[in-house]
């Protein structure tokens, strides 16, 4: 049982070294730019309801944490969310507390999906659908646990709690703040799934092509 544990403990860690380690490559950096981009690209279009918001810039950051790992997607968390407020020429309204939220939600993408093989779902009709779904349900499952838990972590908890810390809502409103969150997110919840398993194979698809290209040219 000791020799079980240790080496769980020791896998978990060695996901954060094989992250670091991407970021020695010219090819990590240069993914992870263009997703970035991608990212506050999305961002931009997000649409705002009176009881919630509608947006799937989370696909570029999970394709992030899925290539390169939760080191990797801590960081860019980071950079996505001062981007998109120099962008937005919004940095009076910088608070490195609601950047954290942004950096966590990267590093539970990379934990969860890194070395992750994306599903490949069946299109040819709804029974087909649903048995590539359950034949794959492992991957599956990593999907579901990589956004639940970014759904519990990020914008339950610490997203309520900063708002607190920031003055944004008074302590006596956190359990009202917390249950509407917890109504809208997980309404949306299926559908950011549902997306997550129609995106993650094309990009991993693709990230593999080109560069399965580029070293046969080398």
């Amino acid at each position: 049982m000791c020799n079980i544990l240790k080496g769980e403990i020791m896998a978990f860690f060695d996901i954060f070294r094989r992250s670091a380690g991407e970021l020695k490559s010219i090819r990590c950096l240069c993914v992870t730019a263009v997703l970035i981009a991608l990212d506050l690209a999305l961002k931009s279009v997000t649409i705002y309801l009176p009881f919630c918001k509608i947006s799937v810039a989370f696909v570029a950051m999970a394709a992030i944490g899925m290539l390169f790992g939760p080191v990797v997607g801590f960081m860019a968390g980071a950079i996505t969310d001062i981007l998109g407020l120099l962008i937005a020429q919004q940095m009076d309204a910088f608070n490195p507390i609601f950047t954290i939220v942004e950096m966590t939600g990267g590093l539970l993408y990379g934990l969860f999906l890194y070395d992750f093989e994306a599903v490949k779902p069946d299109f040819s009709g709804g029974k087909a659908f649903f048995k590539s779904i359950g034949a794959n349900w492992r991957p599956v499952l990593r999907i579901v646990l990589a956004k639940l838990a970014v759904i519990v972590i990020c914008n339950l908890f610490l997203n309520t709690w900063f708002q607190v810390l920031a003055g944004i809502i008074v302590p006596e409103t956190f359990s009202v703040k917390f249950a509407a969150r917890v109504g809208t997110n997980f309404i949306k919840m299926p559908f950011d799934i549902l997306l997550m398993l129609l995106t993650l194979y094309p990009i991993k698809a693709a990230y593999k092509a080109v560069f399965k290209r580029k070293n046969q040219a080398a």
